[in-house]
């Protein structure tokens, strides 16, 4: 009878242990899926941004300078190049 007891509280402990690890895998996988999310967001609203910026300083046919580390490229609109051929053959 003893032995029992013992197996059963033993049990008892150990579903309890595995329910707790469960859960906290559980809570810990979502607030990382949460973050993922998070993080995404925000990256994708930098790109929208970023492509905003260029777009809105090339707008009246003028070139923005874009730097990223050491690398410096100048953008403009190639729709202006052909304004500016159609305004030259007339």
């Amino acid at each position: 009878m003893k032995k029992e007891k013992i197996i059963i509280i033993w049990l008892s402990v150990a579903l309890f242990a595995l329910a707790q690890y469960v859960i906290y895998e559980k809570i810990t996988e979502s607030r990382q899926q949460e973050l993922i999310k998070a993080y995404q967001n925000g990256y994708d609203k930098g790109l929208t941004d970023a492509a905003i910026t260029i777009y809105k300083q090339t707008e009246n046919c003028s070139y923005t300078t874009v730097t990223i580390g050491n690398l410096t490229k100048n953008l403009f609109d190639l729709s202006c190049l052909k304004i500016q051929q159609k305004n030259m053959t007339r």
